[in-house]
């Protein structure tokens, strides 16, 4: 059986803005019958790294945050502390990096919440028998809320290939002891005819197993290359990310499959006891080929397409990817001159997996019927 799958796209006008079609998405999938008086409501965000500007702009969750009020709900806006370098790391600077990017209870409406607590520590433990990770490490502020609206930007992802509302689930509700297990079989390494020794990799690495090498000894002195400690390595993939030359590439066939296959454990992990208190809204705008955790963003390889709503996960994200793949690439971005698939031109990899294995844990069906409003 399909689920719905409601869509606007993404022209506005003097009658209707984007944030009213936020607002048409948002009662037309019926977010507001999730909610009782007084439920502690959860909205999922991702507030972005600094130097990083295509996150979703502040006033679209805010009009979330107020349609959880009007539904009789208490907000809270949240995310939690990641694995890799940069700003996020732990509460403080987490927070930090949230006001720096223009999330603040001001801007807002709603207090922030980082859902893991100070350091990331703070969790539950979620049993998943028969699972690939056998249990998960929830954020404790995810598991407690009665309810949840999940907002995700729909982008490209290194890994996933495409990235929406079930890695905002699986990733981004794990705390980072949780998200290590998740990038445990992505080992990346370095390829010394293509590094250009300018030591990028080593100063993003959070665990600083990465150092700069002879690459032979026919090179001139001080002509290094980068050279990974696997032994050390966490596999968070922050280098590849980070690498400008592309010198740093995954073992796809093995990482890719197993990352996607246990993020969606985790992703069920995350909703498990919340059944019939839990919307999905995806704002496929500003479709870059990265994540909002990198620093900054490339141009969006396709126009923006629209904003989508589901009570059905793994349908709202197969409904997000199709739109996307039926768009036009963008000029002057990574998928310039594409022919076919833009989300392969970005990135070769399998996206559709995590679909699938969504589908084996439960969470929901990729067969979809899309409601245009």
């Amino acid at each position: 059986m399909s689920s719905k799958v409601f869509f606007h796209d993404a022209r506005s006008s003097a009658k209707k803005n984007r944030l009213d079609k936020v607002r048409s998405l948002f009662k037309h999938a019926g977010f507001g019958r999730l909610i009782n008086s007084r439920d502690k409501v959860a909205v999922k965000i991702h507030w972005g790294e600094p130097g990083n500007v295509g996150f979703l702009a502040p006033p679209y969750i805010r009009a979330v945050v107020g349609l959880v009020k009007d539904a009789g709900g208490l907000p809270f806006v949240t995310d939690t502390n990641t694995l890799y370098s940069g700003m996020r790391r732990n509460a403080v600077e987490n927070l930090r990096a949230a006001a720096i990017n223009g999330f603040t209870a001001e801007t807002i409406g709603a207090p922030l919440v980082v859902a893991d607590g100070l350091l990331g520590r703070d969790f539950r433990r979620v049993d998943l028998p028969g699972s690939s990770v056998g249990e998960a490490r929830i954020a404790s502020a995810i598991i407690e809320a009665d309810a949840m609206i999940v907002c995700s930007h729909v982008k490209g992802h290194m890994l996933f290939g495409y990235g929406g509302a079930l890695k905002n689930l699986g990733m981004g509700c794990a705390v980072p002891a949780g998200k290590q297990v998740l990038h445990s079989d992505v080992h990346p390494c370095v390829d010394p005819k293509v590094c250009q020794g300018d030591a990028i990799c080593v100063t993003r690495c959070p665990e600083r197993c990465i150092e700069m090498v002879p690459r032979n000894a026919s090179r001139p002195r001080g002509k290094k290359v980068a050279l990974i400690d696997q032994e050390r390595c966490i596999g968070c993939g922050e280098c590849t990310s980070a690498c400008p030359h592309q010198a740093i590439p995954i073992n796809w066939r093995t990482s890719t499959e197993a990352i996607q296959r246990k993020t969606s454990e985790y992703a069920y992990a995350a909703v498990r006891d919340k059944p019939g208190r839990v919307g999905y809204l995806n704002f496929i705008i500003q479709v870059t080929p990265d994540c909002d955790c990198c620093d900054w963003n490339d141009t969006p390889f396709v126009p923006d397409v629209g904003f989508a709503a589901s009570l059905d996960p793994v349908a709202l994200d197969a409904a997000s990817i199709d739109l996307v793949a039926k768009t036009p690439p963008s000029p002057l971005s990574k998928a310039t001159g594409c022919i076919g698939d833009p989300w392969r031109a970005v990135y070769d990899v399998d996206y559709r997996r995590i679909l699938a294995f969504a589908e084996e844990t439960g969470l929901g069906t990729s067969d979809y019927e899309l409601v245009r409003l």
